[in-house]
């Protein structure tokens, strides 16, 4: 089944807000967003009872870059995260019911702000809006990671899940990625998934893991830290794993500082405060492998979805170019394990 169009949505949203409930609504206003990579996502507003909501509708497409999709864990996650320091968009709906609009979907409040320029020299951002963003992103990372989950939404999702079984778990769930989309064999890969498989790290807790934490994922207004966003591979697990994700040279634009913001003095001591816990940096080497680990196989998923699956964005083989350049990086940086 193929995702409704966008002239086709709101019809099908007006029915289903019905059925929720909701007197007579009025969908409009349905743009779709040229950004991201994976979920379709569109700004609505929605009228009812002489009230206007602006809200955001992802849909998880069949074809797209990680499906099959659930849009469960993220809807669970931004519901754990409301009150806390962590500023996230309001969920408000969530269905995996591909009958409905054509893929699971989420509905959020819209937050304000822009997305600073994460690439290249001239991002927008001063030294002085660097550093204030910076203190920001490295606080909210820390935040996130001391939330008591247990208890919530998200509590499903830990079924299982230990300090010394959190690596090994992620290893498992992007190995599994690697043998559903791979179209060639990567020996490289398997060399790491088996350094990976014999040096796991004990997690010092076990945290909301947001899975994409970077420059680019995040709106601002006026210097502010409004929205976290892209909350599609949330899962839990180690805190080193989003530490890691954050210092990839691949988000730091040439610069010294993690994902162009905050060098990893500030950031590690930053996230020390919030947490409780010293950040080990054995853990980070591990959990910075992993992330190429799981780089490789985006970029392996990405030329799935383009080459077998049909999902025709010409940022797919875009990105299928760099799985060699990946390829080397985990090579030097297991050579020096």
């Amino acid at each position: 089944m193929s995702v409704a169009s966008a002239t086709e949505l709101p019809a099908l949203l007006e029915r289903w807000f019905s059925r929720q409930g909701i007197a007579a609504p009025r969908v409009g206003d349905m743009v779709q967003f040229p950004s991201g990579f994976s979920w379709i996502t569109y700004a609505f507003t929605l009228q009812s009872a002489g009230t206007v909501q602006e809200l955001i509708l992802r849909i998880g497409p069949s074809n797209g870059l990680y499906a099959p999709y659930s849009a469960e864990p993220e809807y669970a996650a931004l519901a754990a995260v409301q009150g806390s320091a962590v500023a996230a968009p309001r969920p408000h709906y969530w269905s995996d019911d591909s009958g409905i609009l054509g893929g699971p979907f989420l509905i959020v409040d819209k937050a304000r702000g822009s997305t600073p320029i994460p690439w290249g020299d001239d991002d927008g951002l001063s030294a002085n809006a660097r550093a204030t963003l910076g203190a920001q992103f490295a606080d909210a990372l820390g935040a996130l990671h001391a939330i008591d989950w247990q208890g919530g939404p998200l509590a499903r999702f830990g079924e299982g899940l230990t300090m010394n079984n959190a690596a090994l778990r992620e290893v498992d769930r992007w190995e599994a990625g690697y043998r559903r989309w791979a179209l060639r064999p990567h020996p490289m890969l398997h060399k790491l998934i088996g350094w990976l498989r014999a040096n796991p790290p004990v997690a010092p807790r076990l945290s909301i893991i947001h899975g994409d934490y970077r420059l680019g994922n995040f709106l601002e207004v006026d210097g502010q830290i409004t929205a976290i966003l892209d909350w599609e591979l949330v899962h839990l697990g180690d805190p080193h794993e989003d530490l890691a994700w954050t210092c990839l040279p691949q988000y730091r634009g040439g610069t010294a500082l993690m994902s162009k913001l905050v060098s990893r003095e500030d950031l590690y001591a930053r996230h020390e405060t919030k947490t409780g816990a010293k950040v080990d940096p054995a853990s980070i080497h591990y959990y910075t492998l992993f992330s190429l680990l799981k780089l490789a196989v985006t970029h392996i998923a990405a030329a799935y979805a383009f080459e077998r699956n049909g999902f025709r964005d010409m940022r797919m083989p875009a990105m299928a170019t760099q799985i060699a350049p990946t390829l080397r990086q985990i090579e030097k940086l297991l050579v020096a394990a």
